[in-house]
């Protein structure tokens, strides 16, 4: 089973949310099939899935498969190409 720490997590979703927050909405409205919203940022990344906060609600959004920590960027890269 592939981990990533809750520090990890917390950098990611502090980075994305800083820097990037067009994709996060991008993920969500992609992925998550939430089109409307006041609001949104990513509160956790997993193995498993992005969580996203939006308007005081969660939206999981599933990788295609569990990814270790090595694999975030490219993971998360490859998402937002699909979407293009």
């Amino acid at each position: 089973m592939k981990i990533i720490s809750e520090e990890t997590s917390r950098r990611v979703c502090d980075h994305m949310n800083k820097d990037h927050i067009d994709l996060v909405h991008k993920y969500l409205i992609h992925y998550g099939k939430i089109t409307r919203f006041e609001n949104a940022y990513m509160e956790e990344i997993n193995n498993r899935y992005i969580k996203i906060n939006y308007d005081g609600q969660s939206a999981i959004i599933n990788f295609k498969n569990e990814i270790s920590e090595e694999e975030i960027h490219s993971t998360l890269v490859s998402m937002i190409k699909e979407i293009k």
